[in-house]
């Protein structure tokens, strides 16, 4: 069967042209992402230098040939660019350009004119194989698409790096369709798969994103960057359980902000908001990694302790109270003088529920506030007394 070059030359085209629409089109509808509206135009301006190069070599039109080419090299620029911007890395339009122009200008030399093309297909290997490695370096978000992504990218990378070479050796002429039966002749084919392919993968991509973030957005308090109480719950019942397992203690702190409706009230909501974010700040930098921190409420706070006695507990909402104290005197130019109350609870072998000990950290923190408030105390907890030889001191 003979392969008819100026067809498989249109279907490129259109091919690229829908995927260049698809993507537009899903930009118009959310202008928040540019990497849509990027790799769309990159498309469209790939569409038009396939079939600039194609009406180039069947009218034996040179300008057709050099308005292609440039094209085709415009679009793997364009594509770098998206990619930068997706990962929010910067990527200068200028940079973007520059091969065209490189290319362009090539076109007017007469000395360069026989590497013109192996200059232009090199160029596109280039852009490419650099989106192919900033989408490497961003793998530390965990969107499943980007490696296929990542692929299709490579291997149209590798395509045209053999298009340099076989233009550069002669197998192809420098300003000469490739033909089907050639070792470039896989661009007719490729070309569409890496078209319809990458479209596919950027929606994913950006729907993957999206989920991602609400997910996220489910779970962290908006004010604070902190779990919220759904996700405190969740994560510190996975603590209760491993230190279940390994029979293990566990104690539980509530915290409490101080008369928190009166700074409201006389110093306004932004103040307020300003103390809360200045606790979790505070909280955050003494507590260790593996702890389980979060807001359950409007100004209460918990936080649970795997391996940490009663004691250590004790201390370690000691250190938070008083340097909370401290660094909250002062909001801005506002004397607050805010302090926090605290209540700790302990389970010897982690098998008292949840629940159980924050009723009992919460029964703690209002005898701290009932006494004056600014203090912390521990929980009356009888029942400690028969296990505290397996309590492990954790400072």
């Amino acid at each position: 069967m003979n392969l008819h070059l100026p067809t498989l030359m249109v279907m490129e085209s259109f091919v690229a042209a829908c995927a260049g629409v698809v993507l537009s089109t899903a930009w118009l509808q959310n202008r928040k992402i540019p990497v849509l509206g990027l790799w769309g135009l990159a498309n469209l301006v790939a569409a038009g230098g396939v079939f600039s190069l194609m009406l180039g070599s069947a009218l034996h039109l040179a300008l057709g040939s050099i308005l292609g080419g440039s094209l085709l090299v415009l679009a793997p620029g364009l594509m770098w660019k998206g990619v930068r911007t997706f990962d929010a890395k910067p990527a200068p339009l200028i940079l973007a350009l520059l091969g065209t122009a490189v290319v362009g200008l090539s076109c007017g030399v007469p000395s360069m004119r026989d590497v013109t093309g192996s200059l232009g297909l090199a160029t596109g290997a280039v852009y490419l194989f650099a989106a192919a490695t900033s989408l490497w370096v961003g793998r530390k978000e965990r969107l499943t698409l980007r490696w296929p992504f990542m692929g299709l990218t490579v291997v149209h990378a590798s395509v045209l790096s053999i298009g340099a070479y076989s233009t550069f050796d002669g197998s192809t002429s420098q300003d000469e369709v490739p033909p089907v039966i050639s070792m470039f002749g896989i661009i007719h084919f490729e070309s569409v798969i890496f078209a319809l392919g990458t479209a596919v993968f950027i929606l994913g991509l950006v729907k993957e994103r999206s989920e991602a973030a609400s997910r996220m957005a489910a779970t962290i308090d908006p004010l604070t960057s902190i779990a919220n109480r759904a996700a405190f719950m969740e994560s510190a019942e996975r603590v209760m359980e491993r230190c279940r397992r390994a029979n293990a203690p566990v104690s539980v702190i509530m915290f409490d902000l101080d008369r928190f409706k009166v700074i409201n009230d006389t110093y306004g909501h932004a103040v307020g908001d300003a103390v809360i974010r200045k606790f979790c700040e505070v909280a955050a930098v003494a507590l260790r990694p593996n702890d389980v921190f979060g807001r359950i409420g409007g100004e209460e706070f918990a936080v649970v302790l795997p391996g940490s006695s009663v004691e250590a507990a004790c201390a370690r909402a000691e250190r938070i109270r008083e340097s909370f104290a401290e660094k909250c005197l002062f909001v801005g130019d506002r004397q607050v003088n805010a302090t926090v109350s605290g209540g700790v609870s302990m389970s010897v072998n982690g098998k008292q529920p949840l629940s159980a000990l924050l009723k009992y950290s919460d029964v703690a923190l209002y005898r701290a506030k009932s006494e004056g408030r600014n203090g912390v105390r521990r929980a009356d907890q009888p029942e400690l007394e028969s296990g505290l030889s397996n309590v492990i001191r954790v400072a």
